[in-house]
């Protein structure tokens, strides 16, 4: 006769956490401020040896990567690798806390508290990886075992300012880079080329506040000589296109101001054609909207004009066929369905 093994209390994991601190900051985020009121928020309950197919799983319910249109991570993909992350990060990796090792419920199960997800070197999130990875083997862990995590013991050697949700008093005020999984319509999840958010994509939002989900808007117009903007459109986070009277950006500097957007966007000449063009949305302003770019800026996010995943501008300049002045300048920015982000 058989008997299941009964699981095993492997006490509590005290990681450092210099080397890894976005990692850490991610956890105790999701620890101290997303499940502050939860006795067991800082319980995991391990997978097992060899659970490959779990870890997948759930690092797809977590909605740090998705499998549709092509496997990719949320830190590598438009809008939120220009919001989220740093914009112009390369290869930057996406941290989910609960760990992918943890047993886990679906995503759509009631009453489930969604993984707090933050985008990060890999560096880093590797380091913390590879720190659990050696407390499992240390301490014989099998499948349902489970431990406690304790990130305040050791924290001392890590730099201070980038733990703030790990200190003894954890400051629970979002950084702008804490996010998570708001909806998931695909079981493997979903972010397509351009985003489309309002039909079969993940979404996201920033935890912990009062904004909404992210999408991605929309400029499209063509650039002829050094001045005349012509054939403009904006496209907001519905796909809905509004068109722009053509107007002229005179000398370097001038800037022109598009409507149609729940907030302008601006247009910065910095030169003569063929020069780079730049971009405000929401100029001038501390709204949760606000994104400044310019057409020559290249990200880690896999855009509209990008194919596997390689790092692409935020903008695509193309020479209008048979002419030597002309140019089709499309741009791709993250944006909010409200002008207040709400």
């Amino acid at each position: 006769m058989f008997y299941k093994r009964a699981p095993k209390d492997l006490g509590t994991w005290e990681p450092e956490c210099s080397g890894a601190e976005s990692a850490c900051n991610n956890a105790c985020y999701y620890i101290h401020c997303m499940g502050g009121n939860n006795p067991d928020a800082n319980k995991i309950t391990y997978l097992g040896k060899s659970r490959h197919n779990e870890n997948n799983k759930n690092r797809h319910e977590s909605g740090c990567r998705v499998d549709n249109p092509q496997s990719t991570s949320v830190c590598g993909a438009f809008p939120f690798s220009q919001k989220f992350s740093d914009p112009l990060a390369r290869n930057w990796e996406c941290d989910e806390w609960p760990p992918a090792s943890a047993k886990q419920e679906l995503f759509n199960t009631p009453g489930r508290l969604p993984n707090s997800l933050r985008c990060m070197t890999p560096q880093e999130n590797q380091s913390l990886g590879g720190r659990l990875s050696g407390y499992l083997r240390a301490t014989g862990a099998d499948r349902d075992d489970f431990f406690r995590v304790d990130f305040k013991r050791r924290l001392a050697s890590a730099d201070q300012s980038k733990v703030q949700y790990c200190l003894p008093t954890p400051d629970c005020g979002n950084d702008a880079k804490q996010f998570q999984l708001v909806e998931k319509p695909h079981v493997g999840g979903r972010i397509g080329s351009p985003y489309e958010g309002t039909k079969k994509d993940n979404k996201y939002k920033l935890s912990g506040t009062v904004f909404k989900e992210l999408y991605q808007c929309s400029v499209k117009f063509i650039r002829t000589g050094d001045s005349y903007i012509t054939d403009a459109k904006v496209t907001n986070f519905d796909e809905k296109d509004t068109k722009v009277a053509d107007f002229k950006l005179p000398n370097d500097g001038a800037t022109f101001k598009i409507k149609g957007l729940p907030h302008d966007l601006q247009v910065k000449r910095t030169g003569p054609f063929g020069s780079k063009l730049e971009f405000a949305y929401a100029p001038g302003t501390t709204n949760v909207n606000h994104f400044e770019w310019d057409s020559e800026m290249e990200g880690s996010g896999r855009g509209p004009f990008t194919d596997g995943g390689k790092p692409r501008r935020f903008c695509r300049a193309e020479p209008v066929a048979k002419t030597t002045n002309k140019e089709v300048f499309s741009c791709w920015f993250p944006c909010y369905k409200n002008a207040d982000g709400k």
